[in-house]
C-alpha cells in the first residue's frame, strides 16, 4: 500500500524505495549500527535547530545544511563557485567532491567554473522551509535556479557531473541533469517529516541516507553508481508492471467491461459498446493514477470516504478473504459513478474542486449513465487493476510508478483489437488490420525524445521564456499523446531556464496571478487546496499545454484519450483540466483541402463570404489562448469561443472535404465531370451551403441524379476518411489563406 510520507518526484520508482531497496548490497552494508548512529546525530541537529522559528540562509546553512552533509559523507567541498566567466549570474552555493583528491585538482584551476568537472553534485541551499517551487516577481523558484544551473554545469563539465541536492533544510531533492524532464523527474523526501513518522523512520531514514549520502554517487566495480542501478531496477520495474497491466487488461479488463454494458444494453450497437468500455477504463486509469500520485486528495479524509483507493482497498480484503460478491447489487458501481459526478461537478462539501474536461461528462457518453453493473463484475476488473497477482503473494500495483506514456501504450494496443457479438455475449478479439486502419502506431521513448531535441531544440535556443510560449508545435498523428507529453516536459524546462536568465521575467507577474485566482476560487468554494503544490513548474506546464502543443488524429478515441494523458500529465490542483479542443483535431492529417487549390474564376465570388468568416475565427483561437483555465469560468469562456469557431468554419471546411473527395472519386465519365462542373459554377446554388447540408441542390438541370449520387459517395469519403483541412482546423495558424500552401 502507498506509504504515508509525503513525497515528490518521479525519478526513482517509489514502490523500489518502499520495498526492494532492501535487496540492494549497500542496504545492507549499511548496518543497524551505521543507521542508528546516522539517526542519533541527525536527531540531535533538529533538535538543536530552531524549526519553530524564522532562521535565515546562513543559519540554516551552518546549523542544519551542511552538518547533515557532512553526516552524509560528503566531506570535502567549495562553496560559491561561480560558473560564470564573467560576472556573477550563476553561482551554486555549494560544489562536493569524492575525495581531497579531486577537490586539490579542482583547487589547481585559477577559474572557477572549471572546477565542475571535478565534482560529483552541487548543493543548492535555501532558509529554512522556503517554498522549493515558488518565485516572485523580484527572484525565480529555486528549483529554477537548479535547473539552470544543471544544464550550464553539463555543458561545462562535459556531462560530468549531472546531479544536484536542493534543500531547504526539511525538504531535500536531487536532481539528475539526464532526466528527461529535469524540473518533474526528481527525487524528494522530506527529512523533517521522516524523523516524525511513527513506524517508517528506521526505513526512509535509511533511505534518505543511502541515496543523497557520497557513496551512492561512486561508480562500482561495474561503472555504474546506486542511483544508475535504482534507476535501472525502477525501469525493469515498471516495465514489468506495465507489461503484466496490459496483459491483464487486453485478457481479462477490456473484455468483462464491453460484456457487462452489453448484458446491461443489449440493444446497443457495438460502437457505442467500445466506446463506453473504453471511456469507463480511461476514466478508472485516469482516478488511479490521479490518486496514488496525491492530485486527488486522498490524503484528506473527507475525500477518502468517497475515493476509488477505498473502494479498492475493500475489494482487495474481500478479495483475500475469499467473500462472494452479487451479481446484481451494484455497491461499487454506484461510489464510481458518484465519484465521476464528483470530480466532474466539484463538492465543495468534501473540499473538491470541479476537474470538468469532459471525460467525466455524463451526456458525452449517455450509455454509462443509462446502465448499471454488478458487484461480482466491478470487483473482478478493480482488483485486476488494482493488485499484481503475478507475484507469490497480492501486491498493490501503485501507479505513481508509472508514466501517461505507459498507459497511453495499453491504449495502442486495444486498437488492435475489436468486438465481436457471439451467442450469450461479447467477445474481443485481435484485429491486425485495426490499428493500421486509425494510422495509430506507438513510437518509442528514445525515438521521441531525440526527435524532440534535434528539431525543437534550434528553435527554443536563444529565446526567451515568453518567445518559447509563442512557439507552436504540432504532432500530426499523436495516437495517445506520447510525443505531447514529452514534449510539454521539454518546453516547461526550456520556459523554466530562461525565466531564471533574467533578474526579473514578465512571466512570473502571470504565474502569480494564476496562482493567485486558484487560491481565491478555493477559499470561495471551499475546497481544500494544499498552496505548496501550486507551484510555478505546474503552472508553467499549463500555459505550454494551452499555447504551444497541437495535435491531430484519425481516430475519434486517440483525440479522447490524448487529452487524458496531457490532463493527468499537467494536473494543478485546484484548476479545472485545461480546454484542449481547439488544439487536439480529429481528421487525417495526410489528406484534406487547402483554400486556394479550391478556388477557380467560377467560385471565387461565393467563397469570399465563407473565407472571411473563417479567418474572423483566428480572433476566436487567440482569445482562447490568452484565457489561463485557471477557473471553470475561463473553461467554460474557451468552449464557448470554440463553439463559435466552430460555427464560423464549418461551413468552409465542409466544403473544402467536399471537393477533395470529389477528387478522391477519380470522376472519368463525361456526364459526371459536368453535373460536377454544374455544382462548382453555383448552378445548382450556392456550393457552400449544399456542402454543409444547409441548402437541398436544385434539380432543374439535365439527370439531377447525378449528381446526387457522387455526392452521396463524397459524402461517405468524407465520413470515412475524416479529411483534415488545416486552415480551417487552426484558424490562425496561416495568414494568407488564398496564397501557395
Amino acid at each position: 500500500m502507498p506509504n504515508p510520507l509525503y513525497l515528490q518526484g518521479s525519478l526513482f520508482a517509489q514502490d523500489l524505495l518502499d520495498s526492494s531497496i532492501t535487496e540492494f548490497p549497500e542496504w545492507e552494508a549499511y548496518d543497524d549500527h551505521d543507521l542508528a548512529t546516522f539517526e542519533s546525530e541527525v536527531q540531535a541537529l533538529f533538535d538543536r535547530f530552531p524549526t519553530d522559528g524564522s532562521p535565515n540562509e546562513t543559519q540554516t546553512e551552518d546549523d542544519l545544511i551542511w552538518p547533515v552533509l557532512r553526516l552524509l559523507g560528503w566531506t570535502e567541498s567549495l562553496r560559491q563557485q561561480n560558473l560564470s566567466a564573467k560576472g556573477r549570474e550563476d553561482v551554486p552555493d555549494g560544489l562536493l567532491f569524492e575525495d581531497a583528491a579531486a577537490k586539490d585538482r579542482a583547487n589547481r584551476l585559477t577559474q572557477e567554473w572549471k572546477r565542475y568537472e571535478h565534482g560529483l553534485a552541487i548543493v543548492e541551499s535555501k532558509r529554512w522551509i522556503l517554498p522549493l517551487d515558488r518565485g516572485d516577481d523580484k527572484k525565480a523558484a529555486p528549483s529554477t535556479q537548479m535547473l539552470r544551473y544543471l544544464r550550464r554545469i553539463d555543458d561545462l563539465a562535459n556531462g560530468k557531473l549531472r546531479w544536484g541536492i536542493l534543500t531547504n533544510g526539511a525538504r531535500w531533492r536531487l536532481y539528475y541533469a539526464g532526466a528527461r524532464s529535469v524540473a518533474e523527474q526528481f527525487y524528494e523526501i522530506d527529512l523533517m517529516q521522516t524523523l516524525d513518522l511513527p513506524n517508517e523512520r528506521s526505513h526512509y531514514l535509511k533511505v534518505f541516507a543511502l541515496v543523497f549520502g557520497r557513496a551512492a554517487f561512486l561508480p562500482d566495480d561495474d561503472g555504474r553508481t546506486l542511483h544508475q542501478r535504482i534507476l535501472d531496477e525502477g525501469r525493469f520495474y515498471e516495465e514489468r508492471v506495465a507489461t503484466s497491466l496490459s496483459e491483464v487488461v487486453f485478457d481479462q479488463v477490456f473484455p468483462q467491461l464491453a460484456d457487462a454494458i452489453f448484458k446491461a444494453a443489449p440493444a446497443a450497437s457495438l460502437s457505442e459498446i467500445r466506446n463506453a468500455a473504453l471511456t469507463l477504463f480511461y476514466r478508472l486509469l485516469f482516478i488511479l493514477y490521479a490518486e496514488d500520485r496525491d492530485l486527488l486528495p486522498v490524503r484528506d479524509d473527507a475525500y477518502d470516504d468517497y475515493s476509488l483507493r477505498r473502494v479498492r482497498d475493500d475489494i482487495g480484503k474481500r478479495k483475500g478473504q475469499g467473500d462472494v460478491f452479487s451479481n446484481t447489487a451494484a455497491r461499487y458501481w454506484s461510489a464510481i459513478r458518484d465519484l465521476c459526478h464528483i470530480i466532474n461537478e466539484g463538492d465543495a462539501s468534501i473540499g473538491l474542486p470541479p476537474y470538468n474536461g469532459g471525460l467525466f461528462d455524463q451526456e458525452r457518453t449517455p450509455l454509462l449513465s443509462s446502465i448499471q453493473l454488478g458487484d461480482q463484475v466491478v470487483a473482478d476488473v478493480i482488483y485486476a487493476l488494482s493488485f499484481d497477482t503475478t507475484l507469490a503473494s497480492q501486491r498493490y500495483i501503485n501507479y505513481r510508478n508509472l508514466s501517461v506514456e505507459q498507459l497511453g501504450s495499453i491504449y495502442e494496443r486495444l486498437l488492435e483489437r475489436e468486438l465481436v457479438l457471439e451467442e450469450g455475449g461479447i467477445d474481443v478479439r485481435l484485429n491486425v488490420f485495426a490499428r493500421k486502419g486509425s494510422g495509430s502506431y506507438y513510437t518509442p521513448d528514445a525515438l521521441v525524445s531525440l526527435i524532440i531535441k534535434e528539431t525543437v531544440g534550434p528553435l527554443v535556443e536563444g529565446r526567451s521564456a515568453e518567445q518559447i510560449l509563442d512557439l507552436k508545435i504540432c504532432d500530426p498523428a499523436m495516437g495517445s499523446g506520447h510525443f505531447l507529453t514529452s514534449l510539454v516536459d521539454y518546453l516547461s524546462d526550456r520556459v523554466i531556464e530562461a525565466m531564471a536568465a533574467v533578474d526579473v521575467s514578465p512571466l512570473a507577474a502571470r504565474i502569480e496571478a494564476m496562482r493567485e485566482t486558484i487560491m481565491v476560487n478555493a477559499e470561495k468554494g471551499g475546497w481544500r487546496i494544499d498552496a505548496e503544490r501550486l507551484d510555478d513548474r505546474h503552472i508553467v506546464r499549463r500555459m505550454v499545454l494551452k499555447r504551444c502543443v497541437y495535435g491531430v488524429d484519425k481516430n475519434p478515441m486517440a483525440v479522447e484519450l490524448a487529452k487524458v494523458s496531457l490532463w493527468l500529465h499537467t494536473f494543478t490542483a485546484g484548476a479545472p483540466l485545461s480546454f484542449l479542443d481547439h488544439h487536439l483535431r480529429c481528421g487525417d492529417s495526410l489528406f484534406g483541402g487547402w483554400v486556394n487549390k479550391a478556388m477557380d474564376d467560377e467560385n471565387a465570388l461565393f467563397l469570399q463570404g465563407p473565407i472571411s468568416e473563417a479567418t474572423r475565427m483566428a480572433e476566436a483561437m487567440q482569445s482562447i489562448e490568452e484565457l489561463t483555465d485557471a477557473e471553470i469560468e475561463e473553461t467554460d469562456r474557451s468552449a464557448a469561443l470554440f463553439a463559435d469557431m466552430q460555427a464560423g468554419t464549418q461551413p468552409l471546411a465542409d466544403f473544402l472535404s467536399l471537393v477533395h473527395a470529389f477528387a478522391w472519386l477519380n470522376v472519368r465519365d463525361k456526364e459526371d465531370k459536368i453535373a460536377l462542373q454544374n455544382f462548382l459554377s453555383s448552378r445548382l446554388g450556392d456550393p457552400v451551403a449544399i456542402a454543409a447540408g444547409t441548402l437541398a441542390p436544385k434539380t432543374d438541370v439535365p439527370e439531377p441524379e447525378r449528381f446526387a449520387r457522387l455526392f452521396a459517395q463524397a459524402r461517405a469519403l468524407m465520413d470515412e476518411e475524416r479529411f483534415l483541412n488545416w486552415q480551417v482546423a487552426f484558424p490562425g495558424i496561416w495568414q494568407d489563406w488564398e496564397g501557395p500552401t
